[in-house]
């Protein structure tokens, strides 16, 4: 059999057979800097993929807890997120109060002041938020409360009433028309119309009741008495500082769902209570006693170390105190006031 050779130019199949390709130094050149080029973009490639992965995860571990750690704030919230309160006199009270929400039900309260036989120079009161809204005088509930040195929090209620009382000191009341227009917040989560019922509640506010109202800060802490926090409605057991709870979600939150998100809904998950005592030994706050409302469709709910005194007062059901010293529970039968489901119920 014949042998070709590339070299062999006397073959006369030299040029079909062992066709010669060879490339100019030029070429070579050119190409290695092509391979490179390549090389160097796969590399840009992998690192930005590996960056934007990196990323999503570290934010998703961020904002885990409650699916936004960037909640929108209301510019006319007048808002305190936290108050420390450590003082002496306050040491000094023989029975310390918690009661959960009143909404407007002002004879109630006073009749649970009265079976309490409270006496403001030895006791304190302290109400879970929501002194407002839904109930026939949610100016009485205030004007009463500041009249016997009632400390409070803010609840998802009162919250509405101060921004809609904030907006109307600033801007006058001729500013909130035409009343189907939304209130100019920004993206807060639970925008409001100025059709909306809290108006007529805000409009009736004095100055003075409008600074004691925005005076109630979101989250209490008194370090002193077992390291209790009172709230409207609870703390995400995902995030281990006060500093850094969303004022949004304690006032309004009530689950945490299958993907570890705070809901503001009920029946999508766990209730952040159940969570909070099964992960107390992992949190950073140690013997924590925390007092809330809000959550009235659970009715009484006493934990280990949390405490749910909404016991749905406006519904036709009871006002409740504790007495966060001894535990003991006081309560007091209330008319109904609004049927439960109501347009007003949110």
């Amino acid at each position: 059999m014949a042998q070709f050779s590339r070299d062999d130019v006397s073959s006369f199949e030299y040029v079909e057979a062992i066709p010669r390709n060879d490339r100019t130094p030029k070429q070579q050149r050119m190409w290695r800097y092509i391979a490179m080029a390549v090389a160097a973009v796969v590399v840009i490639v992998v690192v930005v993929v590996v960056a934007v992965v990196v990323t999503n995860h570290k934010k998703n571990n961020q904002t885990s807890s409650t699916g936004n750690n960037q909640l929108v704030i209301s510019p006319y919230s007048n808002m305190q997120a936290i108050v420390t309160n450590n003082d002496t006199s306050l040491q000094q009270k023989e029975r310390i109060f918690v009661i959960g929400d009143v909404h407007g039900c002002v004879k109630e309260f006073n009749d649970i002041v009265a079976k309490l036989n409270y006496d403001p120079t030895k006791d304190q009161i302290i109400l879970a938020g929501d002194l407002t809204s839904k109930g026939p005088d949610s100016v009485g509930v205030v004007r009463r409360a500041k009249e016997l040195g009632v400390l409070c929090v803010r609840g998802n209620h009162d919250d509405k009433v101060v921004r809609l009382k904030t907006f109307e000191i600033e801007k006058g009341r001729n500013a909130m028309y035409p009343v189907d227009a939304t209130m100019p917040e920004g993206g807060v989560p639970d925008p409001i119309k100025f059709k909306n019922y809290h108006t007529g509640v805000s409009f009736n506010f004095t100055q003075s009741d409008y600074d004691y109202l925005a005076s109630c800060p979101v989250m209490l802490h008194m370090p002193f008495l077992n390291n209790t926090i009172v709230v409207h409605g609870g703390l995400d057991p995902n995030i281990h500082s006060l500093e850094n709870q969303i004022p949004f979600m304690v006032m309004n939150m009530r689950d945490i769902d299958k993907n570890n998100v705070t809901s503001i809904d009920s029946g999508v998950g766990e209730q952040w209570a159940t969570v909070w005592n099964a992960n107390q030994k992992l949190l950073n706050m140690d013997n924590t006693m925390i007092y809330y409302g809000h959550d009235s469709s659970r009715g009484l709910n006493i934990k280990q170390t949390t405490f749910g005194l909404d016991t749905g007062c406006v519904y036709g059901g009871s006002l409740t105190a504790i007495n966060v010293k001894t535990h003991e529970l006081t309560q007091v039968s209330c008319q109904t006031y609004v049927k439960k489901g109501s347009s007003n119920d949110d």
